[in-house]
């Protein structure tokens, strides 16, 4: 009976990530990671269809009395980092700041991401509540499929919705970059050290606590944070994503640097 509940939340939910893949390539069109979640569930699916032929083979059940506490490690790990992620993800400051830092997500041309432009309208919507708004730094390079910078496509909008003071950032790949080089742009622009200036960070929710532990990182002190929405559609796909994304940050922008 145990193993047959078992067998049946692998179909599951291996069948969900295979119709949710197909939903959302159909609506939002070809989505970053969301192949790999194919993937997974096409693996969960065979998985439970494999256990369920082998479960009466003696080196089979072995095989999995060896894997079953790591599984259950790994698991824990992943919900646990899931709360922690969600719990950091509501923060919404609009209060005014020397400097802010709006975060890239990828641009399809010349043409920003929804993603993106959620994050843009909060910069926005926050130069609009504050006259003196300081300046925005828009971040984000050029990448594959990109036919100018993120952050070009950034300052146009803004420039388009009457927001001035914008100062590109155009050369990084990923958010520690972003953070980076930022800061150097924001120290040489002000004559100040960093942890002298009020900065905040613009992102989606799910991107705050990855934010916030490289602001640590990189000496970044008076920081506020304000997250922008995101599509419903994208929750699973962004958050299982943002869970990769912070533990390769955790090893290689924070343990290896």
């Amino acid at each position: 009976m145990r193993r047959n509940i078992i067998n049946f939340l692998f179909y599951i939910t291996g069948t969900f990530f295979i119709i949710y893949y197909f939903a959302l390539t159909s609506v939002m069109g070809a989505i970053t990671f969301s192949k790999y979640l194919l993937l997974g569930g096409v693996f969960l699916c065979i998985f439970g269809f494999i256990n369920q032929k082998l479960y009466k083979n003696q080196v089979y059940n072995k095989i999995i009395r060896i894997i079953k506490p790591l599984f259950i490690i790994g698991l824990s790990v992943f919900i646990l980092t899931e709360i922690a992620i969600l719990f950091f993800s509501f923060q919404k400051n609009m209060d005014e700041s020397d400097y802010t830092i709006v975060l890239g997500a990828g641009i399809r041309g010349e043409t920003m991401t929804l993603t993106l432009k959620q994050r843009v309208d909060i910069a926005i919507d926050y130069a609009i509540s504050n006259y003196n708004y300081g300046h925005i730094v828009v971040t984000g390079g050029q990448g594959q499929g990109e036919d100018i910078t993120e952050a070009e496509a950034m300052k146009r909008y803004l420039n388009k919705n009457k927001v001035e003071n914008v100062i590109k950032e155009e050369h990084s790949t990923d958010t520690y970059e972003n953070l980076e080089f930022s800061k150097q742009i924001i120290e040489k622009h002000s004559g100040k050290s960093i942890d002298e200036l009020n900065i905040k960070i613009i992102t989606s929710g799910f991107h705050l606590l990855r934010s916030k532990m490289l602001c640590a990182e990189l000496g970044y002190k008076n920081v506020t944070y304000c997250a922008s929405p995101i599509h419903p559609i994208f929750i699973p796909n962004y958050y299982i994503r943002e869970f990769i994304g912070f533990y390769k940050m955790l090893v290689f922008d924070i343990l290896l640097k």
